[in-house]
């Protein structure tokens, strides 16, 4: 015979794990996740002392195996889904990046800062971005013509270039 007791517990744990892993997507951080899955885990332990002997295995393998399809699923169709379109990162940002810092010959090149240099920040020097770092620390607002003035362990040093 079945301890009613545990049996609610147990159904209420895996609701409660499982509300807790849809909340997650709307609150993300991982902490409603990994409560969630505690409570699915702590449902499938009750699971064995609430169902008779070969129920319990069977109610935790269920767990298991529905939870681990369902997460797959989950991870191949949200991203598709219009609210995941608005949520999941589609562009991978190397816009707003640089590559590998140029070599010396580069040194006296100019460029126009496309993000402000505080004292650090990009320039686009017309065919390649680079991360800059703006000389005496000065802090230089975007739009700024700026010049390389040195190129030392891989960071490039620019000066702004100031009308004569």
């Amino acid at each position: 015979m079945m301890n009613m007791s545990l049996t609610w517990w147990y159904v209420a744990l895996l609701v409660s794990g499982v509300l807790l892993g849809i909340g997650e997507i709307f609150v993300p951080g991982g902490i409603a996740g990994a409560i969630g899955a505690c409570f699915c885990a702590a449902a499938m332990v009750i699971g064995f002392r609430a169902f008779p002997p070969p129920w319990g295995l069977i109610s935790a393998l269920t767990v298991v195996v529905l939870g681990g399809a369902a997460f797959l699923v989950w991870i191949r169709l949200f991203p598709q889904s219009r609210a995941g379109k608005r949520i999941v990162l589609t562009a991978d940002g190397r816009d707003q990046k640089s590559s590998d810092p140029p070599g010396p010959e580069w040194v006296g090149r100019e460029g126009v800062a496309t993000t402000a240099l505080r004292p650090g920040g990009i320039v686009d020097f017309g065919e390649r971005r680079c991360d800059v770092l703006a000389e005496g620390g000065e802090w230089l607002a975007v739009g700024v013509r700026v010049r390389i003035s040195a190129i030392r362990d891989g960071q490039v040093w620019v000066r702004e270039v100031r009308a004569p």
